[in-house]
């Protein structure tokens, strides 16, 4: 874990976010994620009680009063119930703080229908967050908000033979769908629409079987990002980020079988945007004009994220930073810069 999510004032924050509901007009509470995000590449605390009181002051909406208590005969009532999610926020917190984390998210994953793109993947993204700060109120926060805002995409029992890769199989989705328009304001919304639409349940192949299926996602999805600049595209990175944080802190059986629901949600996702065909990586990024993927490089972005009040721009910074320690690649650093508006000479 990074050791500064045990930030103290981090804590404090993220045990006053509570009081602010989950969603306000449609949007997630990004105010507990972009703090953890600030938190891990090194805001001091006068910075992340600045951002939360700018959140406040802007965003935030109250709380919805618990009016219906959950209990361990209930709670599995709630899924896709969004006015449970203060319910199931309380229940799961008390539920964590008697059995430990990990029991608990064992238990709820492998009873729930799961649904990585929940909220846009804020719900997946939430919790992530929440297990790395190893704060017992956000990770219960985190399942609330998969439990209550559930977008699980059922595609059927039908058998599906599996793609060779993840390039292949975006490629034939592109073949379909490519510079398809789906409508809608919300990333949700568009979803809704590709699930909806027969040819992706036509065409979509089941995950390839082979090896390090997570870590080919994540490669697919910086390179579209890269080549789209696209918000929705965005979320499919820090999405796979924080499908990487979940998984890792369960038991092999159930991460292997969870993982086709983050395929599905991602190829889905894929199709909103219109499908565009990928680029080949090497060709992406201006041979004369290298990236100096360094230390005091990601600092840099690390100072222009941690003045942001722009919460896509902290996580999507601390996401490219993380996921490259992991696999080296000179799109996150581009990614990274060019999100935070430090589009600079970089040697």
């Amino acid at each position: 874990m990074n050791q500064r999510l045990r930030e103290p004032t981090l804590h404090r924050l993220l045990d006053a976010n509570v009081r602010f509901a989950d969603d306000n007009q449609g949007f997630a509470n990004h105010c507990p994620m972009a703090l953890c995000a600030l938190a891990g590449m090194g805001a001091q605390a006068a910075r992340l009680q600045e951002f939360f009181d700018m959140w406040e002051r802007r965003f935030a909406a109250a709380a919805r009063p618990v009016v219906n208590p959950v209990s361990r005969d209930t709670w599995l009532a709630c899924i896709g119930d969004t006015n449970a999610f203060s319910a199931l926020r309380e229940y799961f917190e008390e539920w964590i703080w008697s059995a430990g984390a990990d029991t608990v998210l064992e238990q709820v994953l492998s009873r729930i229908p799961f649904a990585p793109a929940s909220t846009a993947f804020h719900a997946l993204i939430r919790l992530g967050y929440g297990l790395e700060a190893q704060h017992v109120g956000e990770i219960a926060a985190g399942l609330a908000a998969l439990v209550s805002a559930n977008l699980h995409i059922d595609m059927g029992a039908e058998q599906r033979a599996p793609a060779a890769s993840v390039n292949q199989a975006w490629d034939g989705l592109s073949r379909t769908f490519g510079g398809a328009k789906f409508t809608g304001d919300w990333i949700t919304t568009r979803l809704r629409a590709v699930v909806a639409d027969p040819r992706f349940h036509a065409t979509l192949p089941a995950a390839p079987t082979q090896p390090g299926l997570l870590d080919d996602m994540a490669q697919a999805a910086i390179s579209l990002y890269w080549q789209t600049n696209n918000f929705t595209a965005l979320h499919i990175v820090t999405g796979l980020h924080a499908a990487r944080r979940v998984l890792a802190h369960l038991p092999e059986t159930l991460a292997q079988r969870l993982l086709p629901d983050v395929w599905i949600a991602v190829c889905a996702t894929y199709v909103s945007i219109g499908a565009p065909p990928l680029t080949a990586s090497n060709a992406m990024l201006d041979d004369d004009e290298p990236l100096a993927n360094s230390a005091d490089t990601w600092q840099d972005l690390f100072t222009t994220a941690i003045a942001s009040d722009d919460d896509h721009v902290i996580k999507m910074v601390y996401t490219c930073y993380c996921e490259n320690l992991r696999a080296p690649s000179p799109l996150y650093l581009a990614a990274a810069a060019r999100r935070a508006g430090r589009m600079f000479q970089m040697h």
